[in-house]
């Protein structure tokens, strides 16, 4: 019996339709960081998309090469990543719009939810002790802010004593003290 070195158009197209089959398990993947992102704000930022399309495409570049050892003897063809796109794009069209969309309905539910019982139950302890707390702590705040401007106060030079004096240099009347060295007289 002979090896054959290519497939088939039945075995061409089984492959073809699992890449498409493979591609809708991609979307699936990518959703879950969807739902990251709409659970959680932070993930919206910048690097937190970069490095969730990096591990992604990580994952799906290793998903085809297993696929290729699996399935097509370890032959990747240019119609398996054709297949996969199309899956992956069906699927955010179809289902992943839709499962998106009730992920979020969810969510704003379950937020909504959350701050009702933070209003009625957890607003009022943070109120309670935050009052307490503050005039119990209050001494000890008060007494770093007092520490804070002595050392402010010590690190700052005294004033120069000549001008102190604020009728220094007067033009009529008499000096009170000695100026430059000199007394003032009248003049």
């Amino acid at each position: 019996m002979q090896l054959e070195t290519f497939f088939s158009v039945p075995q061409q197209t089984s492959q073809f339709l699992l890449s498409v089959v493979l591609g809708a398990a991609y979307g699936v993947f990518y959703d879950c960081f969807r739902v990251l992102r709409i659970i959680f704000p932070s993930a919206r930022k910048k690097a937190a998309v970069c490095i969730g399309d990096i591990v992604f495409i990580l994952c799906c570049g290793a998903a085809m090469f297993i696929y290729s050892e699996a399935f097509c003897r370890s032959e990747v063809r240019f119609f398996f990543i054709i297949g996969a796109l199309v899956g992956f794009v069906l699927y955010l069209l179809t289902i992943g719009s839709i499962v998106t969309g009730i992920i979020r309905a969810v969510v704003n539910v379950v937020c909504k939810v959350l701050r009702k019982v933070y209003s009625a139950v957890f607003a009022p302890l943070v109120k309670f002790f935050k009052g307490n707390c503050q005039k119990l702590f209050g001494l000890f705040v008060h007494s770093y802010k007092n520490i804070k401007k002595v050392k402010i106060n010590s690190l700052s030079p005294l004033k120069n004593r000549e001008s102190l004096l604020y009728n220094k240099e007067t033009k009529v009347g008499l000096c009170l003290g000695i100026t430059n060295g000199q007394y003032c007289e009248e003049h």
